[in-house]
């Protein structure tokens, strides 16, 4: 992989990542604040694995998709591909980065609201449940994973 065996970018991963967003992810309240740690986590560990520069610019999509494929469980993987609904990239990171709520395919909740087991199942209308504790812990152990690689 990548340059991700700099010690900064695996400092960085481990305070980021793994212990700010930890910590983010233990409160009760701003679920859509989890949601959006969660999104831009999954696309720096895509820049991670990404040959071009950091500083790359228009890369967020493949950087977010290349995250999804190769550091997340196979349960992900379908989300991740241009057609599929929902396009993770676009009905999840987009919507809540640029306009701080997901597309009408994705509902997001936390573990306060739904069991857990409901992450990446479907609910009465549709769309596609994520549960911000769960999805969490699949972006720590990614972050791990891409350390250890």
């Amino acid at each position: 992989m990548h340059s991700v065996k700099s010690p900064q970018l695996v400092e960085q991963i481990r305070q980021v990542i793994l212990t700010d967003f930890a910590h983010i992810m233990t409160t009760s309240e701003s679920t859509m604040g989890k949601f959006m740690v969660i999104a831009l986590g999954i696309e720096f560990l895509g820049a991670c694995l990404d040959k071009q520069h950091l500083n790359a610019t228009a890369r967020s999509e493949k950087r977010f998709n290349s995250a999804l494929l190769r550091l997340f469980p196979n349960k992900y993987h379908h989300f991740a591909k241009m057609g599929s609904v929902p396009y993770l990239y676009t009905d999840f990171r987009c919507q809540v980065i640029h306009q701080f709520r997901p597309a009408k395919t994705v509902f997001l909740c936390s573990s306060d609201a739904v069991n857990p087991t409901a992450h990446l199942t479907y609910n009465n209308e549709g769309s596609l449940i994520l549960v911000a504790e769960v999805f969490y812990q699949d972006l720590a152990a990614a972050a791990l994973k891409l350390i250890d690689s």
